[in-house]
């Protein structure tokens, strides 16, 4: 071959390669969609737990696979018994409320103490729900409800508290003044809380001053007309009549 030939053919072949990079397909989002979910079930077969933890909730969600609500649960488990927080609180949310899963308050408590080990509040809040109503294995427990309740210290918290020391149908547990003095606490806040009016109320019935009972839930029913999101007008009504007929209010706090 000739020398000219030569460099024709060199040229051709560049002119040829620079053709072929100028035309490259950039990847649809599709296929990277594709690509990243193949890198996170590697992952997560080996072992690692923030994958699977993704994994089970796209399982769980439908999320670029087929919703498969049995093999989420199991990658989300795989990752809450290493201790992934956010896959233990799945566990414990979905079991605790029982939309997805029908509800199993014992699976529950078991992932909510874990949590509350590593000092989650959400945990301790959830549990004194559960140690308050009780149910599917769990034995209820004002004691254990009130330990849970204190551990999470919000105001909300408190006031379940309160509520718990005037109504707890065990007497051991109810404490009629230290009810009323929390919720006299609370009330530095908000003087028109409905809740805390009722939980007031509660207090002051446990006491046996049903008076004082009367007069804290007439302003509980009042603040309700101000606070329309709280719909609880006829539990509020049917506890003054309580109080007029001279009777303490008895109550399992409910799940929520």
């Amino acid at each position: 071959m000739s020398q000219i030939a030569v460099v024709v053919c060199v040229v051709l072949l560049s002119g040829l390669s620079l053709s072929v990079k100028a035309f490259v397909i950039p990847p649809t989002m599709e296929s990277q969609a594709a690509t990243k979910l193949v890198h996170i079930q590697i992952k997560a077969t080996q072992g690692n737990a923030d994958a699977q933890f993704l994994l089970g909730l796209m399982n769980l969600s439908g999320r670029f696979v087929a919703q498969d609500t049995k093999q989420g649960l199991s990658w989300v488990n795989l990752a809450a018994q290493q201790q992934h927080l956010k896959a233990q609180q799945t566990l414990a949310d979905l079991a605790f409320e029982g939309k997805l899963l029908p509800r199993d308050l014992a699976v529950a408590e078991k992932w909510y103490l874990q949590m509350a080990e590593q000092g989650d509040k959400w945990a301790h809040f959830r549990l004194g729900f559960i140690y308050s109503a009780g149910g599917d294995g769990v034995v209820r427990n004002c004691g254990k409800a009130m330990e849970q309740f204190t551990a999470t210290g919000d105001a909300v918290s408190l006031g379940n508290i309160a509520w718990i020391l005037a109504t707890c149908p065990e007497a051991e547990y109810r404490d009629g003044s230290r009810a009323v003095s929390m919720s006299l606490k609370l009330l530095e806040h908000n003087q028109n809380d409905p809740t805390v009016l009722d939980n007031l109320a509660a207090g002051y019935a446990e006491l046996g001053d049903f008076s004082a009972a009367i007069d804290a839930q007439k302003k509980a029913i009042d603040a309700l007309k101000d606070n329309p999101e709280i719909v609880r007008s006829d539990e509020f009504i049917l506890r003054l009549k309580q109080y007029q007929k001279n009777q303490a209010y008895r109550e399992v706090i409910p799940l929520m």
